[in-house]
Parts: structure tokens; sequence; C-alpha cells
């Protein structure tokens, strides 16, 4: 980052702002873009779009809004600032149509805020034991957003349990941990993670307040997918079918991924299907976003053109150790290359 004529302390401030964002920081990255602005620099439009940036990563959209219209008061042509004000309209409208927030306004029973004081620990861990589910939560939140949290994973339990027809066995482990601005190498999920699944739920968030309640059941549902494919095809699902149900479930794509997923068509970049069937773990972050937006577009379509129903019994056959290829087939009575977007081979 180069800003002429920027007070020395306000550009180290950027300078670690910009360290921060990409350890996945972000609410360490606002306060240094903050610091920074008072410092000087507040005619640089390119601050404010890149302190836009960080806000839109912990769900506070409204600010990054207002960040990128002053961007774009001080430089009205910036493609920067009107790329990312589009995308964050985006984003804000496809998270709004989750939940709606005024069915989670009732406050919590008071049964209900007894057991969860009962069952805090002096560690600040919040504990709720349910017929269907054990949620800790690693960091202190308001009773009210425990109590949503429990309603959400409750509603995900009956819409994706009649779904994909499966409904755990035993109460499913749940671990959910605000990061608060620290380094992400400090916890057990992997920097490029939000969340994962290894026979419990873990999620990971990045705020300075309470969690986003749509973003925070977005991640739920995406893990409580990995969670019912590991028991419905038994360790058989490539990453392409399991990464791209628990996405296409969890939310709708937004826009800038479709624009992507046409770029990487238009330029004949797409992944091929050898690599989409690996661990996205593996892959370099080159190729895990586009892996992770293939993969989804390639289950939207079987979705839309077979339903639930088919995509059940392709797990069922893959719990068998039946090859993809040849379940492909039983299922939906067409080839692995007839599918779009499936890549090369």
């Amino acid at each position: 980052m180069q800003i002429r004529h920027t007070h020395p302390l306000a550009l180290s401030h950027f300078q670690q702002a910009t360290l921060s964002y990409k350890q996945a920081c972000y609410v360490e990255s606002i306060q240094h873009y903050l610091a920074g602005l008072k410092l000087g620099a507040a005619q640089h439009h390119y601050i404010y779009a890149d302190l836009a940036k960080a806000y839109e990563m912990v769900g506070e959209w409204d600010t990054a809004l207002a960040c990128l219209d002053i961007a774009l008061r001080l430089c009205p042509e910036s493609p920067t600032a009107l790329r990312r004000k589009a995308r964050i309209l985006d984003e804000k409208a496809c998270y709004n149509t989750l939940i709606c927030l005024d069915d989670f306004k009732k406050p919590p029973p008071r049964k209900f805020l007894k057991q969860l004081q009962e069952n805090t620990t002096k560690f600040s861990k919040q504990v709720v034991n349910s017929e269907f589910f054990s949620l800790t939560c690693q960091s202190e939140i308001s009773p009210q957003t425990v109590w949503n949290t429990c309603r959400l994973i409750c509603r995900i339990y009956s819409e994706l349990g009649e779904m994909l027809g499966c409904y755990p066995i035993a109460p499913v482990p749940i671990s959910i941990e605000n990061t608060n601005g620290t380094a992400r190498s400090q916890h057990s999920l992997p920097k490029w993670a939000s969340g994962c699944y290894d026979g419990s739920i873990r999620l990971a968030y990045c705020t300075a307040g309470e969690p986003v309640l749509s973003i925070l059941y977005a991640l739920l549902r995406h893990e409580w997918v990995h969670l019912l494919i590991h028991h419905l095809a038994h360790g058989y699902c490539p990453a392409w079918l399991d990464e791209g149900l628990a996405q296409s479930i969890a939310r709708p794509m937004f826009q800038s991924e479709r624009f992507e997923l046409e770029q990487a068509v238009q330029t004949e970049r797409l992944l091929p299907f050898a690599l989409l069937s690996t661990p996205f773990s593996q892959l370099s972050p080159k190729y895990r976003k586009l892996a992770y937006i293939q993969s989804t577009a390639i289950v939207e379509f079987l979705i839309q053109q077979f339903g639930f129903p088919k995509i059940r019994k392709l797990l069922h056959q893959l719990s068998h150790g039946i090859p993809i290829e040849t379940a492909i087939e039983q299922a939906f009575e067409r080839s692995l290359e007839e599918i779009p977007l499936a890549g090369t081979f």
C-alpha cells in the first residue's frame, strides 16, 4: 500500500490492518483501519474500500456499505468500490432471505434461562443439552443469542432430516467460538475454514459483538449436511458432492460466485473432475474457491433436475462402495460426462 504524505503512524496502522486481514483477524483489522484514519489519509478512497471489506467479513453489511459510500464520494468511478458495493448488497440480500429476524425477537423462556445459568462454567462456557444436540458456546454471548441458536439447530434438524431422509441417532456435539480478532493459528480450525465436521460440529466466527444469526444459520446448515452425508454414504462420498451439497443447501450462490464460474467456463479454467474428487483441504488457495463454486453449481443442477429423492438414492448407492460414475448412471440415468460443469476427465 503506497500512500503519499501520510502520517507514519497512520501508515503503520494501515499496513497492520492489511496483515491482520490476511490472517483472518478481521476485528483487529478494523481497529487498525479506524486508528489510521484518525491520524490521516481520510482523503484516500481505497482505505475506506478496504475497511468495508473487513466489515463485510464480520457480517456488518450496513457499516461496510456506509464506508463504500464514503469511498464513492471521494472517487465516484472507483471500480473496486463499485464492485464491492454490488457484492455486499447481494450478500446481505442473500443472508436476509435465510431467516426472518422478527421471528427471533421473542425472549427465551425462564426454564431455558435457568438451565443456561446452571450450565455456565467459570470459563464463560455456556452449555445447552437437548434431545438432538449438545451446544457449547466457547465465547460469551447473550442468552438471547444462545436461545436463538438452539431454535435454529432444531429447525435444521427437522428441515435437513426431511430433505435427506436422515436424522442423527445420538445428540450432535456442537461448539461455537468467537475468535474475536485473535490469530486463527491459535485455534484448531484451519485458517481458511469457518467450520468443520469431524464427528462433532465446530464453528468459528469473528466479531466484536454478537454473531450474525443468518451467517451462523448458514454455517450450521453446511456442517449439518456433512454430518448427514457421513451417516448416509459411510465415507464413500467424493468431495465435490459432499461440499456441493453442503454449500447449495446452506445458502444460495452469490452473484459474484456465479460470475466467477462464468469466467472460468469462458476461459476454460474449469477444474478437472479428478481434482474435484479430492479433499478440498488439500487444494491450494488458488483452486479451492473455484472448487467450492463449481461443485455447488454441479449439485445445484442435479437437485433442480432430479430432486432430493434421486440425491438420496445416489448417496445410498455410494454407501455400498459403488463407484461414483456407476452410481450416477444408476441414480440419474445419465453418464458423468453429461453432467454440466463436471470439468475435464
